[in-house]
């Protein structure tokens, strides 16, 4: 898993981490092993937003808005890949990995909505 910070110790820390999940999952495969470290990425990202964000403005919209955040997130993929067929390589802000790990995480909170986790 790459770190956005330049401490190798967090790096190694990461990778720990992500060995442990895929030996305490049994991961066989390694684009399993991939995901595990993708995820970890997924994650790390969700518990900042988190504390930046909080929860309410889930809450208030809950599955209805959860649902309309992905398909603002497909539309921003779609747009993009289309811009890249034809040969424009300029993103403004929100590039492509950007926008699937927000889909990732909006996922991750519509089951932690359907499953009456969320907080």
């Amino acid at each position: 898993m790459t770190t956005k910070t330049n401490s190798g110790m967090e790096k190694t820390n990461n990778e720990n981490v992500a060995a442990a999940v895929v030996e305490g999952l049994d991961i066989q495969t390694e684009m399993g092993r991939e995901i595990v470290k993708v995820a970890l990425e997924c994650m790390k990202l969700f518990d900042d937003k988190q504390q930046d964000y909080g929860s309410a403005n889930i809450s208030m919209s809950g599955e209805i808005g959860v649902a309309c955040r992905l398909q603002d997130k497909v539309s921003r993929i779609r747009h993009i890949l289309l811009k890249q067929l034809r040969g424009d390589t300029k993103i403004n802000y929100e590039s492509l990995e950007d926008a699937y790990i927000d889909v990732a995480n909006i996922g991750m909170i519509g089951m932690l909505l359907s499953r009456n986790l969320w907080k």
